[in-house]
């Protein structure tokens, strides 16, 4: 289900289905596949930036360029699909949070790894 609305977590309008959400493999997806996924993904991390107040240190922009990051994003985003389907128990949430506090700290080390700066994308050497 795609749609032209910005991602909008709880609304009718996101993208994403929380009964088909599903881990992805992604070394196993074709490039077109590839390219779906990350649109997917990029919307949901645009939202969870601007809810959660991230920064650079957790999310530089140049995340889509870094495998280590795309994996991490996508467990939680999956995670977060899940702990928020309607048919997930009410401490779901919670549950979730406790991962994305665990998640947030990983992310910190793999950007500091990636020596990537708000201005500055490095690749991998």
């Amino acid at each position: 289900m795609t749609s032209n609305q910005p991602y909008r977590p709880g609304t009718t309008n996101r993208r994403v289905d929380p009964f088909a959400a599903f881990a992805l493999a992604w070394p196993t997806l074709s490039a077109d596949e590839t390219d779906d996924a990350l649109a997917e993904l990029e919307d949901w991390i645009d939202w969870l930036r601007d809810r959660y107040h991230l920064d650079h240190r957790h999310l530089p922009h140049c995340w889509a360029l870094h495998s280590e990051l795309i994996e991490e994003l996508s467990a939680l985003h999956t995670a977060w699909q899940h702990s928020y389907a309607p048919d997930a128990d009410g401490s779901a949430p919670l549950r979730w949070h406790d991962a994305f506090d665990a998640g947030r700290q990983r992310l910190l080390e793999w950007v500091a790894r990636t020596g990537c700066r708000p201005d500055n994308h490095r690749e991998h050497p």
